[in-house]
């Protein structure tokens, strides 16, 4: 397809979305209609995947385009982890600076989570958002929204809270103190659907398009949409809580899972990040419906807003012009590997894979399906090559991902991938992820490594690490990533040359961890090559 003029870029980013083994399949009839709309109308790419996925890196790698070996947040910025950077350093370029330099004006409404006091206004976006998780039901712009609709602060029915069992059954106040008072929990908001948090964003979101629409110049825009949803608290409106009968959702296969054959961090998720314990508080599969139902109905909830601000640009005449994305930040582990609740420290399926759908009439083909794996890190770039600013990088560490227009629209294939994972809550656990055909290496500093047929075990429940048969393909692998972590090593060394105390393991900084180094270490060993 010939690309005629720069577009519009509109980015939808949803929170800890439900997917890999739960979205499509066969278990249960689970998908989001607008998200499917959408991708009829374009794209659909079915093996995405977050670069990480935790919060913080994974939006900032989409905001900076680049690994957090690059930039430097491995975790999330509320953390107190060594070497972890809770800001951007004071050179690092956003996206949107790439965008700027080619004429457009950038916006962002929603959750920021990428920096402890600075918020997405720091750095040139125009639009609302709030730093680190953000307490949005107690923010002053939530509360004019609620006095712009005539609607008071809502009440939400606890139907299952983890940490807090005393609330359930109860009604509370959305007005929390602090984002976490009732993050563990699921159930219903009461009253008018435009209070949810996701119709929030949304409205405020579809009111600029408005105004831009109705502008007299060509200047284009870009947006992030950024949703704090369905990210548990899984609290959707009544009318979305309807949608699912949690009696028809069958049992996850991972659910009953032990643990006994996988690898330590398994467990230490389990059993002591946060002290959620969720195998053991709620043991009966009962609750996990009520609970799953909520999740599913939080999703569906995230599709309506991403149906409405789809709506949006048609009717303000803007979808022609525009490329829509629609992306997640990350998976959500619920239910999984032992019932699982929040992410892992493990790059799951359930924790890694996102939705990935794209639609720009003027510019990708439509009804593409797309095999091949791809990332977060590829929609920046996506974004950047469909504005032409992918000759504006004059920063020393340049951005990783590769335009997606491509594999859309002339069937450009890629054979292998590799994403990133250091562990969530203070799991220090360094992981590169190779996924090449159907298969799937982690290897971790710190831990067991482990091998899967993805194909033939999706839910990954084989460790074929050991298996004989596997060794050379194994074997592969590792080089595979071992070059991949030299290649990396080698570019950050031309900006910043590792110190000798950082060199020698010492101590580390947030360009030279100690544990990556230890993972090169590790890889040279099991392939048998000089140390």
């Amino acid at each position: 397809m010939t690309q005629t003029k720069q577009p519009n870029i509109v980015m939808i980013l949803a929170d800890h979305v439900a997917y890999a083994g739960h979205y499509g399949s066969e278990r249960y009839d689970y998908t989001w209609p607008h998200l499917e709309r959408i991708a009829k109308d374009g794209a659909k790419f079915n093996k995405a995947y977050a670069i990480t996925p935790v919060c913080t890196p994974s939006r900032a790698s989409f905001l900076t385009g680049k690994r957090p070996d690059k930039h430097g947040m491995r975790w999330n910025s509320e953390y107190p982890i060594p070497y972890n950077r809770t800001e951007f350093r004071d050179d690092e370029q956003l996206y949107n600076a790439h965008l700027t330099k080619v004429g457009y004006e950038n916006y962002y409404y929603g959750k920021w989570h990428c920096g402890i006091d600075k918020t997405a206004e720091d750095y040139g976006l125009n639009g609302w958002s709030l730093a680190e998780y953000g307490n949005l039901y107690a923010s002053e712009r939530y509360k004019e929204y609620l006095a712009k609709i005539d609607q008071p602060q809502p009440v939400c029915r606890i139907d299952h809270h983890l940490l807090r069992p005393e609330l359930d059954g109860t009604e509370v106040l959305m007005n929390p103190n602090e984002p976490w008072d009732f993050m563990d929990g699921a159930g219903v908001l009461l009253g008018s659907a435009e209070v949810q948090e996701q119709f929030f964003i949304a409205n405020l979101a579809i009111e600029q398009i408005q105004k831009l629409a109705q502008r007299k110049d060509d200047k284009p825009f870009s947006m992030v949409i950024s949703m704090w949803g369905p990210h548990h608290p899984y609290y959707p409106s009544e009318e979305f809580a309807n949608l699912i009968n949690p009696d028809d959702i069958p049992k996850y296969p991972s659910f009953d899972e032990n643990l006994d054959d996988k690898a330590w961090r398994y467990r230490i998720q389990r059993d002591l990040r946060c002290q959620h314990r969720a195998f053991e508080r709620w043991p009966d599969w009962k609750i996990w419906q009520t609970v799953m139902a909520r999740c599913y109905a939080a999703g569906l909830q995230t599709d309506a807003a991403i149906g409405k601000i789809s709506d949006a640009l048609e009717a303000a005449g803007l979808a022609d012009d525009t490329l829509l994305i629609v992306t997640a930040d990350h998976g959500d582990g619920i239910a999984a590997h032992g019932a699982g609740w929040d992410k892992y420290s493990s790059f799951t399926e359930e924790v890694g894979r996102i939705p990935l759908v794209m639609r720009w009439p003027e510019g990708l083909t439509k009804n593409t399906e797309i095999a091949s794996p791809v990332n977060l890190l590829d929609v920046t770039a996506t974004m950047l090559a469909a504005a032409g600013a992918t000759s504006q990088f004059d920063q020393a560490l340049k951005p990783d991902g590769e335009s997606l227009l491509p594999m859309v629209n002339d069937g450009k294939q890629r054979d292998h991938m590799i994403c990133d994972h250091y562990g969530h809550s203070g799991d220090v656990l360094f992981q590169k992820i190779l996924y090449l055909d159907n298969w799937k290496y982690t290897s971790v500093w710190g831990d067991d490594d482990e091998l899967y047929n993805l194909k033939d075990d999706p839910h990954e429940l084989n460790n074929l690490i050991d298996d004989e048969p596997q060794r050379d393909r194994a074997t592969k692998m590792r080089q595979i990533i071992l070059d991949h972590l030299t290649q990396r090593r080698d570019e950050r060394s031309k900006w910043h040359k590792a110190e000798f105390w950082e060199d020698g393991i010492v101590f580390s900084s947030p360009e030279w961890p100690r544990e990556e180094t230890l993972q090169v270490y590790k890889l040279k060993v099991q392939l048998g090559l000089p140390t």
